[in-house]
C-alpha cells in the first residue's frame, strides 16, 4: 500500500504543540575514581550514593578499570548531527528505592569479558537482566564510571548493545532493558553533564529506530516481508524491538514523532499477521499518553483517524496470511484486528 502520509502528519501534530516534559537535574560535574581506588567517588548530592553503598570491591574491581584523571572530555559538537532537537527526558519524581548490598552471591554470574568486550560489558549485561530496577542505578554508574571519555565510537558501541538487547525476549525475573536505559541516561546527567547524555539518547535513538525501520519498512532489502522469508527468531525480535520502542517513548528517551514514524511504517507495510503483532506491541507499550497532550480533543481526532487508516489496511488480509506460515485459526486473524482496534479507540476521551 502506499506510504499513509496524511495519518503520520496527523500523528507528528500530537505533538507539535504538546509542552516539553523536562526536568533537568542539577548538572554535577563528571567524578571518576582516582587511580587504585575501588568504587567510584560520588558528590552526596548525586542519586548513586543517597541510597546504599555501592558493589563489593571485589565486584567492581571485575568489573571497572582504574581511571588516570578525573577530567571527561565532552563529546566534540559537530559530531553529532545538527539537525537533531536537544530531547531531554523527564525524571520521574518518587522516592528512591532502598538499595540492598549485592554480593557475588544474589548478583548474576559474572560474565567474562572478551578481549574485543567493552570494560563495562559485564557491568551491562548484569544490569540489563538484573530482577530489580533498585539495581539499575548502582549498574549506571559502573558503565558511565568505566571510561575517561565519551568518544561518539564507544557511545555508538553502548547504544548498539543497548538495541541489541531490547530486541530480546524480557526474561520473567528481569526488570526490562527500557528502565535500565532511562537510569544509564540519568547518570550520565548527573556525573558527566547533559552534552555527554544527549550523546547517549541520540546515539540510542539512531540505533534502535534504525534496527525497527531494518526490520518492518518494505523498501529495506532486509525487512520481514514474503519475498524475503524471515526467521522466527527474526520476527520475534523485530516484536521485541516494537515493544522496546513504546517502552522508551514512556521514558521519554524517544520523541513521540520518531514512536509515529515506527507506527506508521508498519501501517505500510501491514500484509500479516506478524505485522499486526508489531503494531499491537508499539501501541501497547506507549499507552494512551501517545495520543493525548495538552490540546483537548486533539488526540481524539487522530485516534479516529488512525482506526480508519488502519482498517483500511487490514481490509485486503485474508485469514491465512502470515511470513512465517503459520497455520492460524480461522478466528486469529480478525481477532489480532479487532484487539488493536478496541486497544486505540478504549483511550478515546469520553464526554
Amino acid at each position: 500500500m502506499p506510504y499513509p502520509s496524511p495519518i503520520i502528519t496527523e500523528l507528528n501534530l500530537l505533538f507539535e504543540n504538546r509542552s516539553p516534559r523536562k526536568v533537568q537535574p542539577t548538572s554535577l560535574p563528571c567524578l571518576l575514581p582516582h587511580r587504585g581506588s575501588s568504587s567510584p567517588s560520588l558528590a552526596s548530592s548525586s542519586p548513586a550514593s543517597s541510597t546504599s553503598t555501592l558493589l563489593d570491591d571485589d565486584e567492581v574491581q571485575s568489573i571497572l578499570t582504574s581511571a588516570k584523571s578525573l577530567e571527561v572530555p565532552m563529546t566534540p559538537r559537530e559530531n553529532l548531527n545538527p539537525l537533531a532537537a536537544a530531547f531531554v527526558p523527564r525524571f520521574r519524581q518518587q522516592p528512591s528505592p532502598s538499595v540492598k548490598q549485592v554480593t557475588l552471591h544474589d548478583a548474576k554470574p559474572h560474565v567474562q569479558p572478551q578481549p574485543d568486550q567493552p570494560m563495562w560489558f559485564d557491568a551491562f549485561s548484569r544490569g540489563a537482566c538484573t530482577s530489580g530496577t533498585s539495581m539499575h542505578e548502582q549498574y549506571a554508574v559502573l558503565i558511565v564510571t568505566s571510561r575517561l571519555a565519551w568518544p561518539i565510537e564507544a557511545m555508538g558501541e553502548l547504544a548498539q548493545h543497548f538495541s541489541r538487547r531490547g530486541s530480546e525476549k524480557i526474561q520473567e525475573e528481569s526488570a526490562g532493558i527500557a528502565p535500565f536505559a532511562f537510569m544509564v541516561y540519568r547518570q550520565f546527567f548527573e556525573l558527566c553533564g547533559e552534552e555527554i547524555a544527549q550523546s547517549f539518547i541520540w546515539h540510542l535513538r539512531e540505533c534502535v529506530i534504525g534496527a525497527f525501520i531494518a526490520s518492518w519498512d518494505p523498501d529495506s532489502s532486509t525487512a520481514i516481508t514474503y519475498r524475503n522469508a524471515p526467521s522466527f527468531n527474526y520476527v520475534a525480535s523485530a516484536i521485541a524491538q516494537a515493544t522496546f520502542i513504546g517502552q522508551l517513548f514512556t521514558l521519554d528517551l524517544i520523541p513521540g514523532p520518531h514512536t509515529a514514524t515506527c507506527m506508521v511504517t508498519l501501517l505500510k507495510g501491514l500484509n500479516s499477521y506478524e505485522h499486526l503483532e508489531g503494531l499491537r506491541s508499539i501501541i501497547a507499550s506507549a499507552g494512551p499518553t501517545f495520543w493525548h497532550g495538552s490540546i483537548p480533543g486533539q488526540g481524539n481526532i487522530a485516534i479516529h483517524k488512525f482506526v480508519a487508516t488502519f482498517l483500511e489496511a487490514v481490509a485486503p488480509l485474508r485469514a491465512n496470511m502470515s511470513v512465517l506460515g503459520r497455520a492460524l485459526g480461522a478466528s486469529e486473524m480478525r481477532g489480532i484486528i479487532v484487539e488493536v482496534e478496541q486497544l486505540v479507540t478504549g483511550w478515546v476521551h469520553r464526554g
